[in-house]
């Protein structure tokens, strides 16, 4: 039983994006502790799905986060093809968010394969990502 199963989860909204060969799926849930945001990314290859990663914020949190999402999605947009400055793991921007036992890092970063937004929730000492091609940020705000 997962610990998401053992405090008896509602699902109360769900928004999907896609893109290229995975999906986000965005699900507001609720259980005895509270409303929470979890965002899980979905890697499909050859038919087969399967969950890669995924991360679980507070509602409480999802206002700080949106707005951490319109700043790299505005700097995001700002950026040439070519950014001018990078460090050496390709980092373009980034921040840093901590709400309650957990924190977050939000990274803009840049790799062979294009531009993406590394979120990863840390919580003890247990690290958790997604990564969003850094496209998706515009659609990523329009989410419950």
């Amino acid at each position: 039983m997962s610990g998401e199963d053992s405090f008896n989860t509602q699902d109360l909204q769900t928004k999907v994006l896609k893109s290229e060969y995975k999906r986000f799926y965005l699900d507001v849930k609720e259980n005895t502790r509270g409303r929470f945001l979890k965002i899980t990314e979905v890697l499909t290859v050859n038919t087969l799905s399967r969950t890669k990663n995924k991360i679980t914020m507070a509602l409480s949190s999802i206002e700080e986060f949106r707005d951490f999402l319109n700043m790299f999605a505005e700097f995001y947009n700002n950026l040439g093809p070519t950014p001018a400055t990078t460090t050496r793991d390709g980092k373009l921007k980034s921040e840093f968010m901590k709400k309650d036992d957990k924190r977050y890092f939000l990274d803009l970063k840049e790799n062979s394969r294009g531009r993406f937004l590394r979120v990863s929730q840390v919580v003890r000492y247990t690290r958790q990502h997604v990564a969003f091609p850094a496209i998706c940020l515009d659609r990523t705000l329009s989410a419950p």
